[in-house]
């Protein structure tokens, strides 16, 4: 009664599928994706060449590419041949990347795991000191091609540089329903509830520049500004099929293959979701012995578009959305049987990202202000393929017949992206 109860929660999971209504950024709005371009004045009316709404692209990169918990059961079942029988395997498997092995025929597994993100820095830029250069078009002038830095000619303008400290920390909360179709095929449900707390404090000053003599009109204003602001709510839904393909003769060997389907129900807009649809198509190739057991897993992660890549013409107009950067996820790793009498398992995997194409921000040093003889260092959008590589190391423990109760912490190897302290996770799972 309890199996069908919970395969019920778990079918409802699927079937809730849906995206709530996105709304643009303006000068009053209190949207989190939204708020360092308020603090820096970016998203008022005729700001051109701005590099802060680049943070939502970078935001919505990482967003889309947080590791997961593992849809397969810590508890399988392996065939000792002096007995001639299936025993539960004293391995209990890994945290973030899935068996090969399937969970069994009918069979519900439940977990949950909680997992904490402090971000420190952005493309190599410390959080704490992150440089803005960009301008504001005077009231009734037309918008140049934006360009890096004030240089617009035939344009009077406002020139704005300001360093900014921008902290963000995501707490994320993982539910997890896997449920045995047959005794080859995995079907789960992974809903993550999200707490995410933004702020933003910006310090700098404004140049008042006629184009028309490229010189300044009045001297340098100083300005400060600071928000903080925090929003929480049910994060982006996947869906994950697996289905054990091959299984060697000796019943170590295991191949299978899955797709990973994400779906945007998460409020992008507030970072509580990437704003896209998410394919993952992959393979994981696994060796279960009793003691010891690596595996790789080789996906690829197609992307929709998302409001947080927005696109604009030469005008400044909206044309559309971008797609969310695609990447080919590289991972591999292995388990070992650390105790036997109380079962320990120790799980370490590196997990490799090659990101493409995507929204990065490039610093460049000593870009003039013109008229003032000053210049100051500004970050400047741009798209690049690169690697993300981490580190994660965790322990298992099953105290009491299919419970078991996990700990774990990923380490970021190096520094792209949208860069993380290292993240500690803690969980528990159930297998019916």
């Amino acid at each position: 009664m309890m199996k069908r109860a919970l395969l019920s929660l778990l079918l409802c999971g699927i079937s809730w599928i849906g995206v709530s209504a996105q709304k643009t950024c303006g000068s009053n709005s209190t949207n989190l994706s939204c708020q360092i371009p308020v603090i820096t004045t970016a998203a008022y009316p005729g700001t051109i060449g701005n590099p802060a709404a680049a943070f939502s692209s970078s935001f919505a990169t990482q967003l889309g590419q947080l590791p997961l918990l593992s849809s397969g059961s810590g508890v399988v079942l392996t065939l000792d041949k002096t007995l001639g029988v299936y025993v539960a395997s004293e391995n209990l498997g890994p945290i973030l990347t899935d068996r090969a092995q399937t969970i069994g025929k009918h069979k519900l597994l439940l977990a949950f795991a909680f997992q904490k993100f402090v971000f420190n820095s952005i493309d190599g830029t410390n959080l704490n000191n992150v440089p803005f250069i960009f301008a504001a078009v005077h009231p009734g002038q037309g918008q140049p091609a934006p360009t890096v830095g004030c240089n617009y000619p035939s344009v009077e303008i406002i020139c704005l540089t300001q360093t900014d400290k921008i902290s963000v920390n995501v707490n994320q909360y993982v539910a997890l329903a896997t449920f045995g179709l047959d005794s080859k095929t995995d079907i789960s449900v992974i809903l993550p509830f999200e707490r995410v707390a933004l702020g933003v404090y910006a310090k700098g000053e404004q140049y008042f520049i006629s184009a028309s003599q490229m010189a300044e009109t009045q001297l340098p204003a100083p300005f400060t500004s600071y928000a903080p602001g925090s929003k929480s709510g049910v994060g982006d839904l996947y869906v994950n099929v697996k289905r054990l393909i091959w299984s060697g003769s000796d019943e170590k060997t295991h191949l299978s293959a899955g797709l990973l389907v994400r779906f945007p129900t998460g409020d992008a807009l507030n970072y509580l979701g990437s704003g896209a649809y998410g394919f993952d198509p992959y393979a994981v190739f696994a060796y279960q012995a009793q003691r010891f057991s690596p595996h790789v897993r080789l996906g690829y992660q197609f992307n929709t578009s998302t409001v947080l890549i927005p696109n604009f013409n030469s005008s400044g107009t909206f044309t559309g959305n971008s797609n969310l950067p695609g990447s080919f996820q590289y991972d591999f790793g292995v388990d070992a049987v650390v105790f036997k009498k109380i079962p320990t398992t120790v799980a370490g995997d590196f997990l490799g990202n090659y990101i493409v194409n995507a929204p990065v921000l490039v610093l460049q040093k000593n870009v003039p202000i013109p008229g003032y003889g000053a210049s100051a260092d500004t970050l400047h959008p741009v798209n690049n393929s690169y690697n993300s590589a981490q580190l994660s190391i965790g322990l298992k423990v099953k105290p009491w017949k299919d419970l078991i109760l996990y700990g774990n912490v990923i380490f970021q190897l190096n520094n792209v992206g949208l860069r993380s302290e290292p993240v500690p996770l803690v969980g528990a799972s159930y297998t019916f």
